[in-house]
Formats: structure tokens, sequence, C-alpha cells
């Protein structure tokens, strides 16, 4: 017979914590030049500071470009975040690094880091003798680019690593008449930045804020708008890709809003510039034409694919009569997707469920399809407030 006594058991495990997520794995790919003994081009190189910028040697007046948009980065995401650095040669067309070859700069940087990053920055300091091809009041390298890079990343979506790029929106004229629409196209892995945060080293045009976008993009969650007041103006100063500020353009901006670019905007009462939002290159009939949903079905797709891969080729009972998977079997299939879910997205979608239809014959097919809904978080982008005087006598 033991001593009376109040035994209290803590309990563990029921909180829902996970780990890091890869939801902010950002890379970098940016034109610059090489650094003796410390810094390599078509090399990847993983930072975690700004800090970070002088152990390879960069500085403003030698790499300007990666200079700036890495220390933007980490100005808005934070030190600590994880960013892979990929530097090209100046002469690099934005094309070019996007191309769908193997040895390309995007699928080296995607594949140096076994598929973990989730958001890419692309962009380009072209050399003084760089003569772009205007299409469509655009470089007519945005244009192609933009397809290319949409492309290998659905061409790594089939190797269950989801990525959303960020391309700039280069050598913009200014005009709006005829200009290039990404809301014409269907690359909803792709965002243009019209924002600029200025001139920088040599280059006689102004530089996309890329860097900076990134790192809002890194910083938040799957679910939140890069444009959302609540999180802060983004930059103090900055520019249109023509050089004009922002209220310069003041009246175009619902047509660059209608055509899917990102670029800076204002609000009144408000002090700095906000984003206007996170439209892709794609229709707005397009599940995906905002970066918001596309970054939440890319985590979803993620955590699917890790909830069912120990089960591939397991085996499992059916029913003699129909070969079919039994009933309770497809409730704990169906669970473990939920819970995974739930738990690692909480706060990220309103609601998640899945159904098997038991009467799948495995037999025959070898072949388990899970439905899968997932409600998300909604977005307010207008709030209409009716407002008027009223006489309580009349």
């Amino acid at each position: 017979m033991s001593l009376p006594n109040v035994k209290v058991v803590i309990g563990n495990g029921n909180m829902g914590i996970v780990s890091s997520s890869d939801d902010g794995i950002a890379g970098l790919i940016l034109t610059g030049a090489a650094v003796s003994e410390k810094l390599e081009l078509n090399k990847v190189y993983v930072l975690g500071a700004v800090s970070d910028l002088k152990k390879l040697g960069i500085e403003p007046e030698t790499n300007p470009l990666v200079y700036k948009d890495v220390k933007a980065f980490y100005e808005i995401s934070g030190d600590g975040a994880e960013l892979h650095l990929l530097v090209v040669s100046e002469a690099t067309t934005l094309t070019q690094i996007c191309a769908s070859d193997a040895d390309s700069p995007l699928k080296k940087l995607i594949n140096s880091a076994a598929g973990r990053i989730r958001l890419v920055g692309v962009n380009r300091n072209a050399p003084k003798e760089y003569n772009p091809t205007v299409d469509r009041c655009l470089d007519a390298d945005v244009i192609t680019a933009i397809t290319s890079a949409h492309n290998v990343a659905e061409g790594f979506l089939e190797s269950i690593a989801p990525f959303r790029l960020f391309l700039p929106a280069l050598g913009w004229t200014g005009e709006t008449s005829d200009m290039f629409q990404p809301r014409e196209g269907s690359c909803n892995r792709v965002c243009v930045v019209m924002s600029s945060d200025g001139k920088f080293g040599e280059s006689s045009s102004y530089s996309a804020a890329i860097g900076q976008v990134l790192g809002r993009a890194a910083k938040i969650a799957v679910n939140q708008n890069i444009g959302r007041v609540r999180s802060g103006a983004i930059a103090a100063k900055g520019y249109l890709m023509d050089g004009k500020t922002p209220e310069e353009h003041y009246s175009v901006w619902g047509i660059l809003d209608d055509a899917g670019y990102i670029f800076y905007r204002t609000f009144i009462g408000k002090n700095g510039y906000y984003l206007n939002g996170d439209a892709t290159a794609t229709a707005t009939s397009d599940d995906y034409c905002f970066l918001a949903n596309g970054r939440v079905i890319d985590k979803a797709v993620v955590i699917a694919y890790e909830t069912y891969i120990d089960d591939i080729l397991d085996n499992i009972e059916v029913d003699a009569d129909s070969g079919a998977i039994s009933t309770p079997l497809c409730k704990s299939f169906e669970a473990s997707i939920v819970r995974a879910v739930t738990t690692q997205m909480a706060g990220e979608i309103s609601s998640f469920t899945a159904y098997i239809n038991p009467s799948q014959n495995i037999l025959s097919s070898g072949q388990m399809d899970v439905e899968c809904d997932i409600v998300p978080t909604g977005v307010l982008r207008n709030i209409k407030v009716n407002l008027s005087l009223k006489n309580p006598t009349a």
C-alpha cells in the first residue's frame, strides 16, 4: 500500500505546436560581379542576416543591386530569415535566369535547397550597353521571363517543391495605353513588381524593389496579403519603374491594379507607402489570381504529401467481397490529413475537410483517391460604409 499523496502528471503533446515550416524560405537571383575568394558567380550561398554581406565581400560600390536587395530583404523580414542567394553575371537576362534548361540559374537555386524554397525574387541591373526591346510599354525580356518562370515552377510542383516568384517590371515607359497586362496571362505562380526603390550603382534605370517585397512575403503568414495595411508601411520613399513617384501616377493606379501589377500606393492619414495587393499574372477567374491563395494551396500540397508518403506500397486489408477499403480505414486516412492540415495551418485557413469514398476497388486500381477541400480565410479588399445624417423626429 503506497503512502497517501497527490500525484500530478504533466501532459504533453496536446498543444498542436509544430516545428518551424518552410513557408518563408526565400531565394534571390540577382545580377552582379564576382568577389575574389569570397563570392563566386552561379554559386548558391545561404544567408541568415544582413551581416553576411560583408562575409561575401558584397559592397554597395561593387555590387549595388545585390547589396541593395539583400539589405532590403532583411530590413523587412528581420535577421534570422533564411535566404538563398545566387549571383549571375550582369549580362544575364531575366529569360535566361528563368529558362527551362537543366542548368538555368532558377533551377540551380531550387535544386540547391532540395525544394525547400517557397518564394523567389529575381532582379537585374542591366549593363550600360544593354538596349531593351520595348513590347507593350515593357522590356520584352520581362514578358518572356514570366512564362518561362511559371513553367519552371509548375515543373517543380510535380516534385512537391512548390514556389512562387517576383519578377521586375523592367523598362516600363510610364505609359498605360496598350500596356502589357499580366492579368491577361495564365501564369499564376508569378507576380510582376512595378514598385521601385530607386537608382543604384551606375545604372540609369530605376530598380524594382524585389528584395523589399520578397522580405514582406517571407515574413507574413501564407494567407496574408503582402499589401495588408495592418502590417505597416513597406517603404518611406519610393517610385514606380519609370522613376516617377506613386503620387505622380495617382490617376492610373486603378489601371495598374486591374492590369495585375504590384506597386506602391498611399492611404490618407497614413505615412509611407503600402503595396496595392498581391496580384499574380493570371486572370481574376483563376483561383490563384492572388499570391496568398497560391501560398495556401502550396502549403497544403506539401502537408498532404508528407502525411501520406509513408503509406506508399503499404499493405491494407480490403473487403473480401468488393476489394474496397473498409469504412473505418477510410475514416482513419481522412482523420490523418485533416489533423495535419488543421494543426499546421491553424489561423491560415477557415476550414478543411477530407473524404475517401469507401467503394474504391483498391485491388484492381492500386490507387486511393482522397477528396480535400479548403475554405480559405477571406480578405477585406474593400469596405463600404453607408453614412448619412438622420433626423429622429422627421
